[in-house]
């Protein structure tokens, strides 16, 4: 029995491409879709321009929110909802470690335009008001720093979900210092108590 090197199913006609099999180039269908999808972007569903994708579903053209929303992929609504704004362009901003007690081993490494702002929406979400912004450090392209944040943190957390990391503090810390363009960098701060209302933003998680 002939097996695909991939996946090590059984090659049949049903799986196996008459092009492959005169090549003998033991591939099953579903491996050499996912490998196009890797290899080429373009052929991955989630990368074509014109295809709306929100927390990771699709979106079709019928939905109403196809016509509200420019085609992409978005985390969420409220992303969606910044991406079709002005300050979408912005480039510079802050990347930043916030922490909340409730989770006393894990940090979150993201970007924002205004680090600080970015605490009070967090805020929100909590009735104790206990996440703290541990760190922040300026960047030309906040989003590019994050990125290269996330992939250094990567090696060194225990464990990673989206954008929180188990590690320490003093570790995510170090991280985004070695990112620093400015040698600039914040005390940690505790989210002004009176605010009561975050901006749009600041919403975004």
């Amino acid at each position: 029995m002939i097996r695909c090197n991939t996946c090590n199913v059984d090659l049949t006609e049903n799986n196996w491409a008459r092009s492959r099999r005169v090549r003998n180039h033991k591939l099953c269908n579903s491996c050499k879709s996912e490998t196009n999808a890797k290899t080429n972007p373009n052929n991955n569903p989630k990368n074509n321009p014109n295809r709306l994708y929100i927390n990771g579903k699709y979106i079709p053209r019928k939905d109403p929110r196809y016509k509200v929303f420019k085609p992409g992929n978005y985390k969420n609504i409220n992303d969606a909802i910044f991406e079709q704004s002005p300050a979408s362009t912005i480039k510079e901003g802050y990347v930043y470690v916030i922490t909340n007690r409730a989770w006393p081993e894990w940090v979150k490494i993201g970007m924002a335009i205004d680090a600080e702002d970015r605490l009070n929406g967090y805020q929100t979400s909590s009735p104790m008001r206990d996440f703290v912004l541990e760190h922040s450090v300026a960047s030309n392209d906040r989003r590019k720093s994050e990125k290269e944040a996330h992939t250094r943190a990567l090696p060194l957390a225990t464990d990673c979900k989206g954008e929180w990391f188990k590690m320490s503090v003093k570790q995510a810390i170090t991280i985004l210092d070695s990112l620093n363009e400015y040698g600039y960098t914040r005390a940690a701060k505790e989210a002004d108590p009176i605010s009561e209302e975050d901006n749009l933003q600041g919403s975004l998680f």
